[in-house]
């Protein structure tokens, strides 16, 4: 729906594109999201990314692939298809006369994508503000106060931070909007994991807060409250370095 020019979800929207059980996604729902079709290169692509994720592969480990492949009991061809597709997405790196190791954290990377999941944030949050927040409420406030419970930047509360905004995200009713942001969020939640810290920056905003704010119906309010969400508990410095001037207003 289409209001003073702006492209609008309503509940007709919401019903008919958001293909999820209930309004926060689950990992059969990340699977769907991130993989068009099944495959075994594709489910031990998500084998692995779980490993990165349970710092089961830690950054600057080797990896042998025909060890992998005995761990996971598939044959050598789908793990090296899939060790190709985690090197595009940045999870491991090919060093000449070495191998293939888990590539190490870099600060800069974290911000960078940092930057990617606002811009990716921002849209959404354009699409799905007012009534698609205020109809899953009641779901949304429940996981939210989950998520500000858990002990700050834990491997819990980082899991359940991502999997709450891409929830936010897919409410928007574009399911490659899910997508992109699910593929740009895991490189920084990785780094996250492995102990890049962002508590040195403001106060880090409630979930719960976040939710009430997101009733508006303000396109550009939204906009403005989740980048302000984003960012916060997350140094200024930096921001400011790789953010466009018209992103700091």
């Amino acid at each position: 729906m289409r209001k003073n020019g702006v492209l609008k979800a309503d509940k007709q929207t919401v019903d008919n594109t958001v293909h999820t059980k209930s309004v926060i996604i689950t990992d059969e729902d990340i699977y769907y999201f991130s993989n068009k079709k099944d495959s075994l290169t594709k489910t031990i692509y998500e084998q692995l990314i779980s490993m990165f994720m349970n710092k089961e592969l830690i950054p600057g480990q080797m990896l042998n692939r025909r060890k992998l492949a005995d761990e996971l009991g598939v044959s050598v061809a789908p793990v090296l298809e899939a060790l190709i597709q985690l090197e595009l997405d940045g999870f491991i790196e090919s060093i000449p006369r070495k191998g293939t190791i888990v590539r190490p954290v870099r600060e800069q990377d974290v911000y960078e994508r940092f930057v990617l999941r606002e811009a990716l944030e921002c849209a959404a949050a354009r699409l799905y503000t007012g009534f698609p927040i205020r109809w899953h409420k009641d779901e949304l406030l429940a996981y939210a106060s989950k998520i500000d419970k858990d002990e700050f930047n834990s491997i819990a509360q980082i899991k359940d931070e991502i999997t709450f905004h891409a929830s936010l995200v897919n409410l928007a009713g574009i399911p490659t909007l899910t997508r992109e942001y699910l593929k740009a969020t895991r490189i920084g939640m990785f780094c996250m994991i492995n102990q890049v810290s962002f508590h040195k920056g403001t106060v880090h905003q409630k979930h719960v807060e976040l939710i009430k704010n997101l009733s508006t119906d303000s396109p550009e309010k939204a906009e403005k409250i989740i980048r302000e969400h984003i960012w916060s508990g997350k140094p200024a410095s930096p921001r400011y370095h790789l953010v466009s001037d018209l992103s700091r207003e």
